[in-house]
C-alpha cells in the first residue's frame, strides 16, 4: 500500500504509475469538463464513468466516505440558494415566494445540474487526489515550467488540506463524545453546531503553520533558493498519447458547447 494525500492505495493501481504531469492534467481536465458542460445528461454520464473508474483503477470507494458529509452540506447550500433566491424562467411555475423569486421547472432542473457539476468535480478530483503524492504535485507542476519553490508551496497547500480534514474529523468526534449532536435538528441547528468547530480548527491551523515555517527554515528552503537536485521523470509514448487525448477531449467539449450547442443547458432531451 502507498500513502497519498488522503488515503492508502494499492501499489498496482494504474493511476499510481502515471507521470506526475499527467496526474495534474487529469485533475485540470476533469474540473474544466465540469465547468464547460452544462447539459445534465452528459454530466450524469461523466459521473457514472468516474464511479466505474474507481473500480477499474483499484481506488477504494469505501475510504472516501468521509467526504460525504462535505458533499451533503454543499448540496444543501446549492439547493437552498437556487430554490429560494433565483428567478429562472420556465414553462411551469410551482411556487412564487414573497420576496419576488419563484420556483419553476427550469429552476429545479438547473439546481440539479449545478449539483451534478459539483459532484463531478468532487468525485473526479478525489479520484486523482487519491493517487497524488507530494512528489507528483511538485514535479507535475515543474513539468509545466512552474518554478520549484511555487510548486513546493502548492504541494504544501494540498498537504495542509489533508491535515485540516483529519483535524476536522478528530475535533468533531471529540465533540460528539462530549454530547454534541450533529445529526439532529433543522439546517440552522446543524450549521450552528458545525460553526463551533471553527475556533479549534483555526487554533490548530495557526499552530501548524508556525511549526511548518520553522521546519522549512531549518531545511534551508526559500523562494529565492535554487534546488540543487531534481528527479528525472521522462515522458513515455503512452504518456504523450494520453496528453494528446486530454487536449482533444477539452477541444471537443468547447466546440460542442459553443458551436454545436449540445453541451449547453438544458441540453438533450430537455430542449
Amino acid at each position: 500500500m502507498i500513502r497519498t494525500f488522503f488515503l492508502h492505495v494499492e501499489e498496482n493501481s494504474p493511476l499510481i504509475k502515471l507521470h506526475p504531469l499527467l496526474k495534474i492534467l487529469l485533475l485540470l481536465t476533469i474540473n474544466l469538463e465540469a465547468w464547460i458542460i452544462e447539459a445534465p445528461l452528459f454530466l450524469l454520464v461523466i459521473i457514472l464513468a468516474l464511479l466505474i473508474s474507481y473500480k477499474l483503477l483499484r481506488i477504494p470507494l469505501s475510504r472516501i466516505a468521509k467526504f460525504l458529509v462535505l458533499a451533503v452540506v454543499i448540496v444543501q447550500a446549492i439547493m437552498f440558494s437556487y430554490l429560494l433566491g433565483s428567478t429562472i424562467p420556465g414553462t411551469v411555475i410551482y411556487a412564487k415566494l414573497p420576496w419576488g423569486t419563484y420556483i419553476s421547472d427550469m429552476t429545479l432542473l438547473y439546481t440539479f445540474t449545478v449539483i451534478l457539476r459539483f459532484l463531478t468535480m468532487l468525485i473526479g478530483s478525489t479520484l486523482i487526489l487519491a493517487v497524488m503524492r507530494d512528489i507528483d504535485i511538485i514535479y507535475g507542476l515543474k513539468s509545466l515550467k512552474i518554478p520549484f519553490s511555487f510548486a513546493f508551496m502548492i504541494s504544501l497547500a494540498f498537504r495542509m488540506s489533508s491535515i485540516f480534514l483529519n483535524d476536522f474529523f478528530k475535533i468533531r468526534d471529540a465533540m460528539i463524545l462530549r454530547g454534541t449532536n450533529f445529526s439532529s435538528g433543522n439546517v440552522i441547528d446543524k450549521a450552528r453546531n458545525y460553526s463551533k468547530l471553527a475556533v479549534p480548527l483555526m487554533v490548530l491551523g495557526v499552530r501548524r503553520m508556525v511549526e511548518l515555517s520553522y521546519i522549512l527554515e531549518i531545511k534551508g528552503l526559500g523562494l529565492r533558493k535554487r534546488r540543487t537536485f531534481l528527479y528525472d521523470f521522462p515522458l513515455k509514448p503512452y504518456d504523450k498519447f494520453l496528453i494528446i487525448f486530454l487536449i482533444t477531449l477539452l477541444t471537443i467539449s468547447i466546440i460542442g458547447k459553443f458551436f454545436w450547442k449540445i453541451f449547453t443547458f438544458p441540453g438533450w432531451p430537455f430542449i
